[in-house]
């Protein structure tokens, strides 16, 4: 058993460890996929549920730069369907739940005027013809990277931060 030992450790290894990962089978890979994709599906309608509950347009975006906007007529459906959503696919634990709730707001800040607009400033701050100081560059990418994390979100819908003045 010493030859064994010392040429095959890994085998060794594992032949220690086969009554132990018997005893507790890992989760298979639709399991694991399944358990994610309900997560994503129950922070997806969390963010949703946060964007029609204000008041502003939502739409959802088209091929290129097109947008597919909600009727208000059908907003009180889709609310109700969101719900649904959110029932079927958000944890019933709590310490879950925040965590799903935490990532669902975070998502709507990254999504916010504030993220927009710091992002349009950096790039103007990157733009050749500005001279900008690489500590403003580093500064604004450090506030982007703490509060502004890159998502990008398909068949949601999205708030249209748009200022559309109103003549009466």
């Amino acid at each position: 058993m010493r030859t064994l030992r010392h040429r095959y450790p890994l085998a060794l290894a594992l032949a220690l460890l086969a009554p132990a990962a018997a005893e507790t089978p890992p989760p298979t890979a639709p399991d694991v996929v399944a358990g994610a994709r309900d997560d994503g599906r129950c922070v997806d309608a969390l963010f949703q549920l946060q964007v029609l509950q204000g008041d502003w347009k939502v739409y959802k975006a088209g091929p290129g730069d097109e947008r597919r906007y909600l009727d208000d007529r059908d907003r009180p459906a889709e609310i109700e369907r969101l719900t649904r959503e959110r029932d079927a696919s958000c944890s019933d634990d709590p310490d879950t739940l925040a965590s799903q709730r935490r990532r669902a707001g975070d998502l709507f800040q990254a999504m916010s005027p504030d993220c927009r607009e710091a992002r349009e400033k950096l790039i103007n701050l990157q733009r050749p013809t500005a001279r900008s100081a690489s500590s403003d560059i580093e500064k604004q990418q450090a506030w982007i990277a703490a509060h502004c994390p890159d998502v990008h979100r398909d068949g949601v819908w999205l708030a249209d931060w748009r200022y559309v003045q109103r003549t009466r």
